[in-house]
């Protein structure tokens, strides 16, 4: 919970208690308008302050709680017995757990600030790749059109006010509410939470070029679910590029005003279909690479002209986005190193000579975890796995050890790697901030953000600027519990 809510639940709270226990009269005597007054006015401080919240509605009531209880005409109040005592104060606390609930488990979080020296600036870009045709969609003749993000290094005398989370946020609060089943109001407290970036800022002077790195986001996800780590690249002086995958991210929103939501058109259900999906992934990231030589020689934005490092390129993603990072790793000489975050190594079987240039594999210890997902298996019906999945279990198990299999060849084949404990799939994402329901059990998201973030930054400094190649395995001896393996 924010300050002001705290302060707002606790002083409301405490007068409702008070009057309550008190019983009292109701009354036109000024004194007795004090209780109403400061519970009304903590409202509206907090209302303007932090901004209006649906989560905070039942806070929001207790002055009218209040007003209520004082000023319903009454003849005569009667002494209570012990146990109406006792239930009303029992019905109060119910209302304060009914109260405080929704702030906790869907909190308006805030991001650590990023460390480096830099302040981070960012703007987007509405790019069609006239080359292809759409593969999703009703209209057969249209082009495939991408939003791309990009943070970047910026001087801090133009830092102006800091952006809400996400851009378009109701569109993209709705689309994620709907993949998550929720009501579309239930994310809509997105909208308060502020980021550490700015838009229109100027390219920091410090450095002639920078180099780049492309994330990818997870499937379903967006390009900004990985603030925690894209903002702190950018303040490091890399200029970091988003992309949205158009109908396989949760929501995408283009400058004429169309919102593309997820699509679950021909959505991937095998092995053999996730593989199959991977060259309209790496398609995208071969054209966003093109655009930003484009953008380099002065096309669409003249402060990037000449700055961008396109000697030193490198890649990152989530999930599908991981196993994205690693495909283009093989296929695309202009990917220098590369980092899958919990991905699959989707895109077909791994190359005999699979690792020819710097990897870093970064894991959750569950989706390494064999025994549960057999475990997992073997607690519903073979009935149940088939209504659930459409597929038998002997089909499920052979993707997953063709995947684990292939996981163990890049690792053995020369990868770096680390699994982290008490993680999940979406640890690695902005999404365990969303709520407390989302992490695994006894994870400290914050902490999991702070150590990817030093994996992170320790590796693209080593392969793409040459710095101190023993950064990393000192990190391996900070952390010992995320099993670093290195070369």
């Amino acid at each position: 919970m924010r300050f002001l809510e705290i302060i707002l639940v606790v002083v409301n709270f405490g007068l409702l208690y008070w009057v309550f226990i008190r019983r009292k009269k109701a009354s036109t005597n000024i004194v007795s308008l004090w209780p109403l007054a400061v519970g009304y006015f903590m409202v509206i401080v907090q209302m303007v302050a932090e901004g209006v919240s649906w989560r905070m509605i039942p806070a929001y009531l207790t002055p009218v709680l209040l007003t209520a209880y004082l000023y319903v005409k009454r003849k005569n109040i009667k002494p209570r017995k012990w146990y109406v005592l006792t239930i009303q104060t029992v019905l109060l606390t119910v209302y304060l757990a009914i109260t405080i609930i929704p702030p906790i488990v869907m909190p308006v979080f805030s991001f650590e600030k990023p460390t480096g020296i830099h302040s981070v600036g960012t703007v987007s870009y509405h790019w069609t790749d006239e080359k292809r045709k759409e593969t999703f969609g009703i209209d057969p003749e249209a082009k495939r059109e991408l939003m791309v993000q990009v943070w970047y290094p910026a001087n801090e005398e133009s830092e102006k006010r800091t952006n809400q989370y996400m851009r378009d946020v109701p569109e993209k609060e709705e689309g994620m509410a709907q993949l998550m089943g929720l009501p579309d109001f239930m994310m809509s407290h997105l909208g308060l939470v502020r980021v550490h970036s700015f838009s229109e800022g100027i390219l920091s002077d410090r450095q002639e070029r920078y180099p780049v790195l492309i994330f990818s986001h997870g499937n379903a996800g967006n390009r900004n679910q990985n603030t925690f780590q894209v903002e702190e690249l950018a303040s490091r002086g890399y200029i970091v590029v988003g992309i949205d995958h158009t109908y396989n991210a949760g929501a995408t929103v283009f400058p004429d005003g169309r919102t593309v939501k997820y699509s679950t058109e021909d959505e991937p259900n095998t092995l053999a279909e996730f593989d199959e999906r991977m060259s309209i992934w790496s398609e995208d990231v071969t054209f966003v690479l093109d655009q930003l030589e484009e953008l380099d020689k002065g096309g669409e934005d003249d402060q990037f002209k000449g700055r961008l490092d396109l000697e030193k390129i490198g890649m990152f993603g989530h999930s599908y986005g991981g196993a994205t990072a690693y495909r283009m790793l093989l296929q695309d000489d202009r990917v220098k190193a590369a980092i899958n975050m919990d991905g699959s190594l989707f895109g077909g079987p791994v190359p005999e000579k699979s690792v020819q240039k710097p990897l870093f594999l970064m894991y959750s210890a569950s989706s390494l975890d064999v025994d549960r997902f057999e475990a997992d298996l073997d607690e519903i019906t073979p009935e149940e796995i088939l209504k659930q999945t459409g597929r038998n279990r002997e089909a499920l198990e052979k993707d997953f050890y063709d995947l684990m299999s292939r996981y163990e060849k890049v690792v053995t084949s020369g990868a770096l790697s680390l699994v982290i404990p008490n993680s999940n799939h979406t640890s690695f994402t902005d999404l365990n901030l969303y709520s407390p329901l989302m992490r695994a059990k006894g994870e400290d998201t914050v902490q999991i953000h702070l150590l990817v973030n030093e994996f992170t930054l320790a590796f693209f400094d080593q392969y793409l600027r040459g710095t101190d190649d023993n950064v990393l395995k000192q990190l391996g001896a900070k952390y010992p519990e995320v099993h670093f393996q290195s070369k």
